[in-house]
């Protein structure tokens, strides 16, 4: 019964340490694949003009693993574009006249 506890308590503490190696070194990635997704549905919506279905044939299957929140009640004037992943989150402004612009 102690070599079993022994062996767990092991296992974990190396799952939490390859955990915090993963994080370290993918951390980075997926805040900026949020972002990026932000910014560039952002500007496909409300610069372009296009469609969402329009503007989501350009992501593919890529922007399936996104949660994407549109809110247009600034409009014309002002709108947003979120992308989670996960606990990562990116964020885009649409200001009339300037475009689109990351904040988050």
């Amino acid at each position: 019964m102690r070599r079993r506890t022994l062996i767990l308590a092991c296992g974990g503490v190396a799952l939490a340490a390859l955990l915090a190696l993963a994080w370290t070194q993918l951390g980075p990635w997926p805040q900026t694949g949020a972002t990026f997704t932000a910014k560039q549905f952002c500007s496909c919506l409300f610069v372009t003009g296009r469609s969402e279905a329009s503007c989501r044939t350009d992501f593919g299957s890529y922007l399936d693993r996104f949660d994407i929140t549109i809110d247009r009640s600034g409009l014309p004037q002002t709108a947003r574009v979120t992308s989670r992943l996960a606990v990562f989150s990116g964020e885009a402004v649409y200001e009339r006249d300037f475009g689109c612009r990351i904040v988050k």
